[in-house]
């Protein structure tokens, strides 16, 4: 299909604007234009809101720092764009025609529409003559008693939704248009000082609970197992508790993977200690049933997580979490199941939890990517490659989740009644809340698309407040989950 020429304008109000407007500019590249108009925009997050963010900022000054002032060094305000993008509280001059593609309008999450632990943004398209649509949005998590750290991930997910909204325009045309829903009307939301009075009464109480657990306590990862066969269609499968399996004192285990090598069982998972960064373990199952002491199989100078091993050209291969060295790697077994080396960088980039799918005759690769500002958290990628090794090429719809609610993967995609199923983690409120079981309906090289079907919250482990990796192989099912440990203990 031939691209669709778009030219967005950025507008701004000359002395009111941010510098998330110019990270939004970023994102479109020679695409976009700074467009002044005249009046007054609103700041993106509410006065009361900003209030807060000097003392954020004497405590932690953000980088970027989103809510700075910014000054476009090349102001077009008599280009004429094909699409205008308008923050909150501008709107185009009474007689001005509006451009050939209308405008999107930005609606930033207000505080008292918070819930549930994420806040949402909407990207609304209003066209000449046509219903509203719903462009894009995204949510983002409230994860600690800290304003500016919610309006900074907030506004990074919101500087991108143009250039994606636009970029599949682009290459769509008008089919794009034609799939995006209509818009619902959010209305205003003007709260008045009792709301704030409570909006501010609960920071501190959450500031002041999160000090009381941190100061005498400490987090312990741990994983739980059930017997079951991973379907998550069946009736029990979101009620049937998990029994703990405690790692050592002064450890933490997750992130659990098996794999059955020469008619023995095997669970590989993360190695926490109590201080100091994640390498890996493995566990050998007890012909009895239960598992032995772990044994560690890989450490590096930096973080590692998340082992997915498989088996491939009569070999055994590993592919952990190692975003901290900015790349997704691949290792090979040379010893079966404690020595592994290095065999080859699979991706550039700090992607966390990379995990692998063979499917339609190529392989597939789910991760997810930081922004600026944002967490690796809340944007899933797409990667496919004609092999399992590579190379790898970005899907054209990335990302292609924007949810705190189910984003970042939680263990292998597989099949199950011949439908194909994704553990996506919910990290609403806080990192690895619960899991969202996600049906896989569309994955092919112009488009993706999951639905929610099923969920496994925190309370099926005893004792955890999360929960988030799932992995079932022959007649077992295994999580992991975290608590609090008295420090006494």
């Amino acid at each position: 299909m031939d691209k669709t020429p778009v030219t967005a304008g950025v507008a701004y109000a000359p002395g009111f604007a941010r510098r998330w407007q110019a990270l939004m500019l970023d994102h479109l590249g020679g695409a976009g234009l700074a467009v002044a108009l005249p009046g007054r925009q609103e700041e993106a997050v509410p006065l009361p809101w900003l209030a807060l963010l000097p003392v954020q900022r004497l405590i932690k000054r953000p980088s970027p720092d989103l809510f700075a002032p910014w000054t476009p060094s090349t102001a077009t305000g008599d280009a004429r764009p094909s699409v205008l993008v308008l923050p909150p509280g501008l709107d185009l001059p009474v007689g001005t025609h509006p451009p050939a593609l209308g405008v999107l309008r930005l609606e930033p999450a207000h505080p008292s529409r918070m819930k549930d632990g994420a806040v949402e943004v909407r990207l609304i398209w209003d066209r000449p003559g046509r219903a509203p649509r719903l462009a894009a949005g995204a949510s983002t998590c409230l994860d600690a008693p800290a304003p500016l750290k919610w309006a900074t991930a907030h506004m990074a997910k919101a500087a991108a939704l143009p250039a994606w909204t636009l970029g599949r325009y682009a290459r769509e045309g008008e089919a794009f248009w034609d799939s995006l829903p209509e818009a619902t009307a959010s209305g205003p939301c003007r709260p008045g000082p009792a709301a704030w009075a409570g909006f501010v009464a609960r920071l501190a109480a959450w500031g002041l609970e999160r000090a009381w657990f941190d100061l005498l306590h400490r987090r312990q990862w741990y994983l739980a197992l059930r017997p079951g066969d991973g379907d998550p269609m069946a009736p029990d499968f979101a009620t049937r508790p998990f029994t703990p399996l405690f790692p050592p004192k002064g450890t933490g285990w997750a992130d659990p993977f098996l794999f059955e090598h020469n008619g023995r069982r095997w669970l590989f998972a993360e190695e926490i200690p109590g201080q100091g960064r994640g390498r890996l373990c493995v566990l050998e199952e007890r012909p009895g049933g239960g598992f032995g002491a772990a044994r560690r199989i890989l450490e590096e100078p930096f973080h590692l997580s998340y082992p997915q091993v498989f088996a491939h050209g009569g070999q055994v291969w590993m592919v952990p979490e190692t975003g901290a060295a900015g790349q997704v790697r691949l290792y090979r077994c040379t010893d079966f199941p404690l020595r592994w080396e290095l065999d080859r960088v699979l991706l550039e980039g700090p992607a966390a939890d990379a995990t692998f799918l063979e499917h339609g005759g190529r392989w597939w690769l789910f991760a997810t990517l930081k922004r600026p500002g944002g967490s690796s958290w809340d944007e899933l990628h797409l990667f496919h490659a004609p092999d399992r090794f590579g190379p790898y090429e970005p899907h054209p719809c990335n990302p292609v989740v924007r949810d705190v609610r189910r984003a970042r993967p939680g263990g292998r995609v597989f099949l199950r009644g011949g439908r194909l199923y994704r553990p996506g983690q919910d990290s609403s409120g806080h990192y690895g809340r619960a899991l969202a079981m996600l049906e896989i309906t569309r994955l092919d090289a112009q488009g993706y698309a999951e639905r929610p079907v099923a969920r496994l919250e925190a309370g099926l482990v005893p004792g955890s407040f999360c929960l988030h990796a799932f992995e079932a192989q022959g007649g077992l099912e295994i999580v992991d989950g975290q608590r609090f440990v008295p420090i006494w203990r």
